[in-house]
């Protein structure tokens, strides 16, 4: 199979980012992608590209790859991957590697690697290195690494010769590929002498990627120029970073023109678009959905007829007018994205679904009193083991998009009897309930993948539930079915595309039958730019790639396109 089958991903990506402008920034997933825009870097001038991509406290000067607190630029403009899964083609992109073939059951991996790439140093990139960078991550669990998710199944990573990579496995593993392909890969005659890939701070970078000299650094600023070896040709000759205050100081900078690529302005045609019509653009492409996650713990919830019931009583379309200024689409009933998902869907189950995403109130209270849920004497809905339909809804404090999300599903749920009361929680206090189980009610959006396996791994795999209490990124709403377990361990034996996508269409009519979640809308990946001093960004004209900041290795995507204006 070649590099640009779109095979499972099971790369790690952020999840979701804040509204900007008026609203504070609590992470750094928040900063990049949905801040105004990017920083100038201190007044890097014409010749650095300016965005923003860190927190908003001081940075230390940390380039390991494997840390989960690093710059920016170590796993999106140093460290490069095999290949990247790109959200907006569904391909796989080849980068480091550039083929790649599975035998027969899928047991064993051979990757071919990219002739003519070399270290920042001058020294020739080689099948050892990734070796070298697999045997870190076997060895070491506290790394920050996507082939991390796989470790228990890898048995031996080898190479064959200096430009072929063969990786065995313990059990049939085409659901690992992205894993794999998606790890950077760092130097052996450097990482072969550090006593702790953990701690390491890596200061000083030696990678194959376009930016790796650091040419100044503080708290606030730092900058990167042009790798000397780099394999493909850059107009841009650096990037500037800076850690902002706060959002007032971004939005001055990026009004001021002093940013290149950014992630969200609010209502963005009156509030970027409208000041520069040459200039200033914004693209939100949907390769993600967001959920109504209902813990299925409780009687009520673990009831599918419940679960379709509150699904017609939403109004999807007030919820994007209201909270997303009409700029993206409600969720289909197999809650795939279908510009981002289009081979893996199929359209008759999409028409099936309809009526189950679509509001109709009456029929919402029709099917409750069908299942059994009457109307107690204060208008609150009484299932049939006589537990009030009172819950609550959970949303991080901030995040006002989700929040207004949020408040509209409870006003509609109350014209059918079913109380929902919305309750704002900090960051973590949100986390730990909803990743501990711990909840009754939340949203939550899909990871991003190149194929829909991942989401539905996620909501639907006997896999996936962990007892309430015990933290999990994952099924949340501890929902499991052991027909679609079925399909989806089937799934990770299949090599041919066609052999997965028929499989495909049966776990996504699995998940329109049991309805394990409620999905709500298509979630924007959001990015602006600026063509002032460059151009080349990907558009929806120029589709090649995502603008978002917020999603991996989107960067080395576009650095080579970008031209100097």
């Amino acid at each position: 199979m070649n590099a640009t089958s779109p095979l499972t991903s099971r790369i790690e990506v952020s999840r979701r980012g804040f509204l900007a402008g008026s609203l504070a920034l609590g992470s750094l997933v928040a900063l990049a992608a949905c801040a105004p825009a990017g920083g100038s870097g201190g007044g890097g001038g014409s010749r650095y590209l300016s965005l923003v991509a860190e927190p908003p406290s001081g940075m230390t000067r940390t380039f390991n790859p494997f840390s989960a607190t690093s710059r920016w630029v170590s796993r999106n403009a140093m460290y490069e991957p095999l290949m990247i899964p790109n959200m907006v083609t569904g391909a796989t992109d080849p980068w480091l590697a550039t083929d790649f073939a599975w035998n027969a059951d899928a047991t064993q991996l051979t990757l071919t690697l990219r002739d003519g790439v070399k270290w920042s140093d001058g020294k020739p990139f080689t099948a050892d290195d990734v070796v070298t960078t697999f045997d870190l991550v076997k060895k070491n669990e506290g790394l920050f690494a996507t082939a991390g998710q796989v470790r228990d199944e890898l048995v031996s990573v080898t190479a064959s010769d200096s430009k072929t990579v063969v990786i065995a496995f313990d059990r049939p593993s085409a659901t690992a590929l992205q894993a794999i392909v998606s790890q950077v890969i760092v130097p052996t005659h450097v990482w072969s002498t550090v006593a702790d890939p953990t701690t390491f701070d890596n200061p000083d970078p030696v990678a194959t990627g376009p930016f790796t000299t650091v040419e100044s650094f503080s708290s606030q600023v730092y900058k990167v120029t042009k790798n000397p070896h780099y394999w493909q040709k850059l107009e841009v000759d650096g990037l500037s970073l800076r850690s902002y205050s706060g959002n007032d100081q971004i939005s001055a900078e990026v009004l001021s023109g002093k940013i290149d690529w950014g992630g969200l302005m609010p209502d963005p045609d009156k509030t970027f678009v409208a000041r520069d019509p040459k200039h200033n653009h914004y693209w939100w492409p949907r390769t993600r959905t967001v959920n109504l996650q209902l813990n299925t713990t409780l009687p009520a919830f673990a009831d599918v007829r419940v679960r379709k019931a509150l699904s017609l009583a939403i109004d999807r379309k007030r919820i994007i007018d209201v909270g997303y200024w009409g700029k993206t689409e409600p969720a289909n009933a197999l809650s795939l994205p279908p510009d981002h998902f289009a081979s893996w869907i199929d359209d008759s189950l999409v028409s099936a679904g309809k009526a189950s995403v679509s509001l109709d109130q009456d029929a919402a209270a029709a099917a409750l009193d069908a299942a059994g849920y009457k109307a107690g004497s204060d208008g609150v809905r009484v299932g049939p083991d006589g537990t009030t339909m009172s819950f609550q809804i959970i949303v991080p404090t901030g995040w006002t998009d989700w929040i207004t999300a949020a408040q509209i599903i409870s006003d509609d749920l109350k014209k059918i009897g079913v109380a929902m009361e919305l309750t704002t929680l900090a960051y973590d206090a949100w986390a730990t309930q909803v990743y501990g189980g711990e909840f009754q009610a939340a949203l939550l959006g899909m990871t991003a993948s190149a194929t829909p396996y991942r989401f539905y791994y996620e909501t639907m795999s006997a896999h996936t539930v962990q007892p309430v209490g015990t933290p999990s990124a994952v099924n949340s709403h501890r929902f499991a079915d052991a027909e679609a377990t079925a399909l989806l361990e089937k799934f990770t034996t299949l090599v041919e595309e066609s052999d997965q996508i028929a499989t495909m269409h049966e776990i996504e009519k699995r998940f329109a039958d049991v309805f394990p979640v409620v999905p709500l809308f298509e979630s924007p990946d959001y990015g602006l730019f600026t063509t002032k001093r460059y151009t080349g960004f990907p558009d929806a004209e120029h589709a090649y790639a995502p603008l978002s900041l917020s999603l991996d290795y989107s960067g080395y995507l576009v650095f080579p396109h970008l031209k100097k204006a």
